[in-house]
């Protein structure tokens, strides 16, 4: 295990403990006590993390004509003790089978499902494993300390360390379908697909993405993880709920934290319209989930599932309306485009218009 206690230092200079306000024996004894813990963490998880490589074809840059072959390197770990591999997607890159190191051997491991939206991949090895508990990323907060075990490519087992970012939508390196968790965690090639632990030693996210100066890392909670893994295991493929609407900041600054959610558009025959929601309704819940945000709308609406009910609360003319809705099989995008929808008549700056609510 390589232990990156340079690293450990700077992360907590940053973070604003200060070790030269110590005495040497003092600052000694910090350090000492962080790497212990750090190595005991690590200790604990690694044999639950596996090293990944896999064969991808090479493709012509102009004709895309396959040309030859190359290795796709990554880290996966057991989500169950009979095999079952949480990775990044980006690792297998549509490849349904894999070689998968633990424990000093080599299992072949056989793909049972992808998901390229959420960079979301199993893999299934045949023999028992030992397997991370999961833990509550909603425990998580700004400075939260964070760690990721991981295989950087053609290297052995590595610990990083660092502190949770707060999550910023209008600076995020690509578009997430549910709100990542951002760290100062440092991910080296090879470790996508790497498991993201809390103090406790409970994975609580999937590295998924490294900005290409290493600053930031973000991570798939572990709960969205697990809600594409349920449909990769019962489908093989990602099952995405749709209540046929989108959303609007009325007259706002969408960088705004503080917005009212409005309906723009209501698509005629869809849920949502059958449940009795109208344009230029006000959002106020979805389930238990309060709406303050366009990214509250995207974290609720992520976790529905097909087929269940789920209660919209809106505010019209000054009323409050608890209105079900079932959630419908998201449509494609070409059968979105040719429904009929009602609009709102307001002038508005619409933030967010998105099919997938």
């Amino acid at each position: 295990m390589l232990l990156r206690m340079g690293t450990v230092f700077a992360s907590f200079f940053v973070g604003g403990l200060c070790l030269t306000s110590f005495n040497t024996a003092e600052a000694q004894s910090v350090m000492q006590g962080l790497e212990k813990e750090v190595k005991g963490i690590c200790d604990r998880a690694k044999d639950s993390v596996v090293q990944i490589k896999t064969i991808i074809p090479v493709r012509d840059a102009t004709k895309g004509d396959i040309v030859g072959e190359g290795l796709s390197a990554g880290t996966g770990f057991f989500v169950d003790n009979k095999g079952l591999i949480l990775t990044a997607a980006s690792v297998l890159r549509g490849s349904d089978k894999a070689i998968v190191y633990w424990r000093g051997k080599t299992y072949e491991g056989v793909s049972v499902g992808q998901d390229d939206q959420t960079n979301v991949a199993l893999l299934k090895i045949d023999t028992a494993t030992p397997c991370l508990p999961a833990g509550d990323p909603d425990g998580l907060k700004v400075g939260s300390m964070s760690l990721l075990v991981g295989y950087p490519e053609n290297g052995q087992v590595t610990a990083e360390y660092g502190f949770v970012s707060e999550p910023d939508a209008t600076r995020m390196p690509k578009f997430f379908t549910v709100t990542h968790i951002r760290s100062s965690v440092r991910a080296q090639r090879g470790q996508s697909g790497s498991p993201l632990l809390n103090t406790k030693g409970e994975v609580v996210g999937m590295v998924v993405y490294a900005t290409e100066d290493g600053a930031s890392t973000f991570s798939l909670p572990i709960n969205a993880a697990r809600k594409v893994q349920r449909d990769l295991v019962e489908h093989h493929a990602p099952r995405k709920g749709w209540t046929g609407l989108t959303i609007e900041v009325p007259g706002g600054d969408p960088k705004n934290s503080r917005q009212e959610i409005a309906i723009r558009d209501v698509y005629t025959g869809c849920s949502a319209h059958q449940a009795g929601i109208r344009p230029g309704d006000i959002l106020r819940k979805i389930g238990s989930r309060e709406i303050r945000t366009p990214a509250d709308v995207m974290n609720a609406t992520f976790y529905l599932s097909i087929g269940e009910m789920v209660n919209f609360t809106v505010e019209r003319g000054g009323e409050s309306l608890n209105l079900p809705v079932r959630v419908m099989a998201r449509p494609t995008e070409k059968e979105v485009l040719a429904m009929k929808r009602l609009s709102s008549d307001k002038s508005v700056s619409p933030v967010q218009n998105t099919s997938g609510n």
